[in-house]
């Protein structure tokens, strides 16, 4: 954004409309912002209106100056936000289920992924997944990870024969 932005002083939560208007986006986007972006979770109103913190107000500054200044993907600013946290940057609070493993080192590019760098990806995920799954799930996500294990061999033993 070229225009730096001052929100009132004397304001500390924002009806969704003037966030609209600060930050000069459209009401759907910030409700899908806060899809992807956990942290811009709006409390709701009695009347039922989305309220932000000028906390959440100056993160929806930076998302939209990291998507439309810089033209990073939702994914790209969900990464810049955690590694301006790490850093004691702008954004405020982590993404919701993020941990330590779920971050790249800081300056090295990466290749797109293939199909094997995914899956692997995957299996950190389901990592992740089967420490926080209720115990009637446990045995599901045991049978889902052998069937991932299962297919990983096939796909293996395809590739070197």
């Amino acid at each position: 954004m070229a225009d730096q932005v001052t929100l009132p002083d004397d304001q500390e939560q924002f009806k969704l409309n003037e966030v609209c208007k600060l930050a000069n986006v459209q009401p759907y986007m910030l409700r899908f912002w806060g899809t992807e972006f956990p942290q811009l979770e709006a409390a709701k109103s009695g009347t039922g209106q989305r309220l932000y913190s000028r906390e959440q107000v100056e993160l929806i500054l930076e998302i939209r100056r990291l998507l439309f200044d810089e033209g990073l993907t939702i994914a790209g600013a969900r990464k810049k936000i955690a590694a301006a946290d790490d850093g004691g940057g702008k954004a405020k609070a982590p993404a919701a289920g993020k941990t330590d493993t779920d971050k790249k080192p800081a300056g090295k590019k990466t290749a797109p992924q293939t199909s094997s760098a995914r899956r692997k990806t995957s299996k950190k995920a389901a990592a992740e997944v089967d420490k926080e799954a209720p115990p009637d799930v446990q045995p599901l996500l045991a049978t889902l990870k052998n069937v991932r294990d299962e297919i990983d061999k096939i796909v293996a033993e395809l590739k070197s024969g």
